[in-house]
């Protein structure tokens, strides 16, 4: 793996998502500006000539013009070429063709009882010439365009985005794909078509250069649901024109029925979201098809991804999201596997919009064979194709018992950045393994976090698995040990209890019996090693401890002369079935008259 690459793809990543709002938050174009609005009738025509009313733009106007085209500017055509100076480009180019629709707009303007806007330009007054040749047709109109600007219609120069439009044209994609190797995906897209009846849909298919994909095969998913009848599915295979498309005509309308479409190439599923149909006009989708491939590293394709902590009762709750970054042109095949902690369960999947998806495994061989099929993996799967998707699942860790924990978590492969949370108490801490120390934070609910991130150099060679640490977590107290005592109490009294009613029941010890014997044996020191590490982590008192240790060891020794006493007796007769020379030695003495 050319690491060099892979750390560029991870900031270009990181980037990319940082930079989503401020992009959205930022206008495609500067808006032009608009025509200031005329002034109030009421305002006296003497304060159409008084300079000290207007602003400091028109002021300055009018003292570079002689005292007689500040009295009357509307006989001067000068004034208004002066006056034009201090309006856009393209309202000056327009002021200088057409002086006589702007003293004519102007008078027009002064019969009305309304000042003409200061600082802008003059209107063409109905009736008056057409714009000549390469000027607006209206100065004033918010579209007007600067000097040498091409118009529109026109071919736009080589490289020039579109006019009216926020999406990069194929050409333009080319270029940027060229100086920074990366490939801008274009973008799917379902859209209203007023040119199309209700119930027809238009789908065209493309490849990564915008052009049309004839004869490719396409799926219609159609979903009907309702609260009578239920969900239900069927699909519809047709075949793309000569131009990439294909018309469906005739299809349901209203929320109740919703609409999938899908296209297999090379091994990939490419797909648009369901989406429905109105009862106003038809519509027209677009979806593209690119090339595919199942090695990594055949593809420009990085992950982020989000590891976040909660404590539950008896488990840790691990949640992981993970953004998947594919910045070439050529779609991802995965079948990769990675192993959940040991003793993980509950494990848990999000669904996923796109073709890319986590999935349970349970018994999947592992790479290189390093564990056994009983271990519960995730696998990644599907098509990832260019552009980003998300997917994200979750499990839950039993928890030790101790008061640290180390909880180990393979990863997938190509992640390029991870971040770790944890929701965590005052005592709590957070340790990941060659991450920078946990720094705590709250959430906009007031949860306290810890919080670690770090993204991959090249001198880190990649990342595999993650080690997390989390400290300062809620032991068992003294109140268990009570209740220990209190449940071997129970048990003890309870295996009495038995041997007493089976023995005045004129029956002996049986097999059934002494198996509770000793399985109540084992759990009690299961226990004495459990208390034994309570005392050692300071969980326990002295005095608990002794109290403790006492209580279990009388309980002990009551069980073993129980299991003594439950030994089966050597029974007399040929029919016995002892083993051992000693016992068929008994067993023939004791058939001799």
């Amino acid at each position: 793996m050319r690491w060099t690459r892979y750390t560029a793809l991870a900031v270009i990543a990181s980037l990319g998502v940082a930079a989503a709002p401020a992009a959205q938050a930022q206008p495609a174009a500067p808006a032009p500006p608009a025509p200031a609005q005329p002034a109030a009738k009421a305002q006296p025509a003497a304060a159409q000539q008084d300079a000290k009313a207007q602003p400091a733009a028109a002021q300055q106007d009018a003292k570079a013009q002689p005292a007689a085209a500040q009295q009357d500017a509307k006989a001067q055509p000068a004034a208004a070429q002066q006056d034009a100076k201090a309006q856009p480009a393209a309202a000056q180019q327009d002021a200088k063709a057409q002086p006589a629709a702007a003293q004519q707009d102007a008078k027009a303007a002064a019969k009305q009882g309304a000042a003409p806007p200061n600082g802008a330009a003059a209107v063409q007054a109905p009736g008056a010439a057409a714009a000549s040749p390469g000027t607006a047709a209206d100065a004033g109109a918010p579209g007007a365009l600067p000097p040498g600007h091409p118009q529109v219609g026109q071919e736009l120069p080589a490289g020039h985005p579109p006019v009216g439009s926020s999406a990069p044209s194929p050409a333009s994609r080319r270029t940027m794909e060229q100086l920074t190797g990366l490939f801008d995906a274009p973008e799917d897209t379902v859209q209203d078509d007023r040119g199309l009846p209700p119930g027809v849909l238009v789908v065209t298919v493309q490849d990564a250069d915008g052009k049309p994909v004839p004869r490719a095969p396409l799926d219609l998913d159609i979903v009907h649901s309702s609260v009578a009848k239920g969900e239900s599915r069927e699909r519809v295979r047709k075949e793309t024109d000569e131009s990439g498309s294909f018309r469906f005509e005739g299809l349901t309308i209203g929320s109740g029925t919703s609409y999938g479409v899908s296209v297999t190439r090379d091994g990939a599923t490419f797909s648009l979201p369901h989406f429905g149909l109105g009862a106003e006009v038809g519509k027209r989708a677009v979806l593209h098809v690119y090339q595919a491939s199942p090695d990594v590293n055949d593809v420009l394709v990085g992950m982020r991804g989000l590891i976040y902590l909660q404590l539950r009762q008896d488990a840790v709750s691990v949640e992981q999201l993970y953004q998947v970054y594919n910045l070439g042109r050529v779609a991802w095949l995965p079948d990769a596997t990675f192993a959940l902690p040991p003793g993980a369960k509950a494990f848990n999947k999000s669904e996923s919009l796109s073709d890319m998806r986590f999935e349970e495994a349970k018994g999947a061989a592992v790479s290189g064979g390093a564990e056994g099929s009983g271990a519960t993996r995730v696998a990644l799967r599907g098509t990832v194709s260019p552009g980003r998707h998300e997917g994200q699942f979750r499990f839950q860790v039993p928890l030790s018992g101790e008061e640290r924990q180390t909880i180990r978590i393979e990863l997938p492969p190509r992640v390029a950045q991870m971040q770790v949370m944890a929701e965590a108490s005052k005592s709590m801490t957070l340790e990941v393994k060659g991450f920078p120390s946990a720094r705590r934070t709250q959430n906009r609910d007031g949860k306290k976090l810890l919080i670690t991130d770090k993204q991959l150099t090249r001198a880190d060679g990649g990342w595999t698995t993650l080690e997390i640490t989390l400290a300062g977590l809620p032991t068992p107290g003294v109140g268990r040990w009570i209740a220990l005592l209190l449940a071997g109490a129970t048990v003890l009294a309870g295996v009495a209890v038995n041997v007493v009613r089976r023995r005045e029941g004129d029956r002996g010890p049986d097999e059934e019996e002494r198996r509770e014997l000793i399985e109540a044996r084992e759990a009690l020191l299961d226990e004495f090693v459990e208390l034994e590490r309570a005392r050692r982590r300071g969980d326990v008192g002295p005095k608990t401890y002794e109290r403790v240790r006492t209580a279990l060891l009388d309980a002990l020794a009551r069980i073993e002369g129980m299991i003594e006493s439950s030994r089966p007796a050597p029974k007399k007769g040929a029919g016995s079935r002892k083993t051992g020379d000693a016992g068929k030695a008994g067993s023939a003495a004791s058939t001799t008259p």
